[in-house]
């Protein structure tokens, strides 16, 4: 069976709480919600590396079908290990601050290369536009740095398009396949139809129901939600690499990590961490979790 865990003993930190009480307090998820129904999905016009991320590390920042492919790692220079973050936001919304910071402690602890990729986003673009440049932008990497070691890590839809673009890799016989996946509050089945996300929706305070089925309706463009490429939940599962997946026991996307546990119960390469009353996505947030999170990747990792 494949392993599981759960931290439901361990007390969620004061930080954690004061996060989930002012996310609620200020009903951010309603702020969300209108804001993707109505659309108002503005896309800024920075520059896609932060400044900090340019003064304090070695950067290779490049051009893929006009999106940024930017890998870094220290000034000393990093290891063969090869991180790919595919980062969240419902495929509407850009890699944030919080994406870059996360992916530093990474950097720092194992000392390896880390590239994040701009994919497009919808409304602009479908998901068939997404995949296409994901793959280019792989290929590309692949080829530059042919000894690496390369693994895929995504966090909420990120983790869903890791998650199907593996699929993708193995379905057209890529010879250089990812040697490890980490998903982080995946969103695995765009159609959230699963009867039992209902009950978690009370107790996410980022995440609603309608909100994440009008993004996959941008995202989608009328093909068929439930096609693996979108809703990888539903994809071939059977040669997955070593897989760590994390959700929290009261996010919206918990019943569909349940349900991939149950699913994939005899496949000893997927393991389950299942944290107690985080919010969607916590492992960016500037919490103790965070950091737990962080060394429980990096131990997978080595």
């Amino acid at each position: 069976m494949p392993s599981m865990t759960t931290n439901k003993m361990i007390k969620p930190s004061f930080r954690a709480r004061l996060i989930s009480s002012i996310l609620k307090l200020l009903n951010v998820k309603k702020q969300l919600e209108k804001q993707v129904i109505n659309n108002r999905l503005n896309k800024t016009k920075k520059e896609f590396v932060p400044k900090k991320i340019m003064q304090q590390y070695s950067v290779v920042n490049q051009t893929v079908e006009t999106k940024s492919v930017a890998t870094f790692e220290t000034k000393q220079g990093g290891t063969n290990t090869h991180l790919i973050l595919l980062h969240g936001g419902a495929y509407l919304f850009e890699a944030g601050m919080i994406h870059w910071t996360f992916a530093q402690k990474i950097v720092d602890k194992i000392n390896c290369k880390m590239t994040l990729i701009d994919y497009p986003l919808a409304p602009e673009h479908d998901y068939k536009t997404t995949y296409a440049m994901v793959q280019k932008s792989y290929q590309t990497l692949t080829e530059q740095y042919p000894n690496d070691d390369f693994m895929l890590i995504g966090d909420s839809a990120g983790a869903g398009l890791a998650m199907g673009f593996y699929q993708q890799l193995q379905i057209e016989k890529v010879e250089k396949l990812p040697s490890k996946i980490i998903l982080l509050s995946p969103w695995l089945d765009l159609t959230m139809t699963n009867p039992e996300a209902k009950k978690y929706e009370s107790t996410d305070y980022l995440l609603t129901i309608k909100m994440l089925q009008t993004a996959a309706s941008y995202y989608a463009k009328g093909d068929d939600q439930s096609q693996y490429l979108l809703s990888p939940i539903n994809g071939d599962l059977t040669n997955f690499p070593p897989t760590y997946i994390f959700y929290s026991d009261t996010e919206l996307f918990c019943a569909d990590c349940r349900k991939l546990r149950s699913m994939v119960r005899d496949n000893r390469n997927f393991v389950f961490k299942e944290y107690h009353k985080m919010q969607h996505d916590w492992a960016m947030f500037p919490i103790s979790e965070s950091n737990r999170v962080v060394e429980e990747i990096c131990g997978f990792i080595e």
